[in-house]
């Protein structure tokens, strides 16, 4: 498994947890202050410091800023704009499934009510276009968007295709017939444009396959199977730095591949959630990667290293002292002070167990620990994490001189 550098500032952070709201107007962003749930986060789209999570429960888009490393959500979780109400008035929507975000327009595909909405960054209605039907520009559950070299590019998934639109939403062009052959389609789902070069996710094929802009097909790669390398129920795909991210639904895991398709590694989950719980959709933007973990309500942040997604990185293995755990466990449960957890934490550093440059020799006082590490000591000395998670917290920390040793 492939370690990335999690900030700790979020380790233990997912929003929501049950339920969701409705009703609102249907133009426009509302600001919110109060922590708040995303009832099953669909697909997310993130630019420019603000993270938009479609939410088709309560047909609503939800937004939330993020600003430089450190902290880089409200830790809370709360909700900074929200738009959207149920119905089929301009701004309202149905089951809304698919987003993208251009520099200043936010592109919504409207699944049952067969359409795709354009927004301002405000959340201010703009434009539609698209009504119920087989036809050129006409839509049977658009799925996914893309707003690519000035044009719009949507996944109309029960018409097994995808249709290409100018800015304004006219029809240009479409390609996609329905099969499961090489360069057919069968109800494609999430789809990704990187390098002229479309790369579409069927998950009732258990496959990603890849065509240029004109819609030729090039190759594809997958098949069922939980193996490295094969898929269940693929759900969502980002391109990044030439390599391609698939969330694997069904086997509860994200997996990277090269450009040309070849497996390379998984992405390790979170500290906390030790396991992705099926995750639904992937995006990635100012070198930071969220996932939305659908049924356990959450989303999950990550700031890779520079290896990621290089083959045969493994994280090297460490051996902690059993009475560093103990004292850790013992920590959790209030039964000894922040001292004396610090001075384990001082002791594998100056064996080398974290290796942290400059380390400074004096310790921050006791109450600007946050919460959040007891819980990952008592995780830790109970063995729901492994060894280098825990350590991986520490590091960042200590780098961060929230904890100064």
């Amino acid at each position: 498994m492939l370690s990335l550098i999690v900030l700790p500032s979020q380790s233990a952070f997912g929003w929501g947890g049950g339920g969701g709201g409705g009703g609102g107007g249907g133009g426009g962003m509302t600001p919110k202050s109060s922590a708040t749930t995303i009832f099953f986060p669909y697909t997310i789209a993130a630019s420019d410091g603000q993270i938009f999570v479609v939410v088709p429960g309560d047909n609503k888009i939800k937004g939330y800023q993020y600003s430089s490393p450190g902290i880089i959500y409200d830790r809370n979780g709360n909700l900074v704009t929200e738009f959207g109400s149920l119905g089929a008035k301009d701004g309202q929507f149905q089951k809304p499934k698919g987003i993208d975000v251009s520099e200043d327009k936010i592109f919504v595909a409207d699944s049952s009510n067969y359409r795709i909405q354009v927004f301002d960054l405000d959340g201010n209605f703009l434009f539609k276009f698209g009504s119920k039907g087989k036809l050129d520009g006409q839509f049977d559950c658009p799925q996914d968007i893309k707003f690519y070299k000035n044009q719009i590019y949507v996944v109309d998934s029960d018409n097994h295709r995808i249709q290409i639109f100018d800015i304004d939403g006219n029809f240009i062009s479409k390609f996609g017939s329905e099969g499961k052959g090489d360069g057919e389609l069968k109800k494609p789902y999430k789809f990704d444009i990187y390098d002229d070069k479309i790369f579409i996710v069927e998950p009732f094929v258990s496959r990603v396959q890849v065509f240029d802009l004109a819609g030729n097909f090039l190759f594809n790669f997958g098949s069922e199977g939980s193996d490295n390398g094969e898929l269940k129920y693929p759900q969502d795909i980002v391109v990044w730095k030439e390599k391609i991210f698939v969330t694997d639904l069904g086997n509860n895991r994200i997996q990277i591949f090269d450009i040309d398709g070849n497996f390379v590694t998984m992405l390790s989950s979170n500290v906390i959630h030790e396991k992705f719980e099926r995750p639904h959709s992937i995006a990635i933007s100012d070198n930071k990667i969220f996932v939305a973990d659908s049924p356990v309500y959450h989303v999950q942040i990550f700031e890779a290293s520079d290896t990621l997604g290089q083959k045969n990185v493994q994280p090297e293995e460490t051996s902690i002292p059993d009475w560093i755990k103990n004292n850790a466990g013992w920590w959790a449960e209030d039964q000894i002070g922040d001292s004396d957890f610090v001075k384990g934490i001082e002791y594998m550093i100056q064996k080398g167990i974290i290796k942290i440059e400059k380390v400074q020799t004096t310790v921050e006082s006791s109450d600007s620990i946050p919460p959040w590490i007891k819980n990952n000591a008592g995780w830790w000395s109970k063995g729901l994490i492994s060894d280098n998670e825990f350590i991986k917290g520490i590091e960042y920390l200590v780098k961060s001189k929230i904890i100064k040793v």
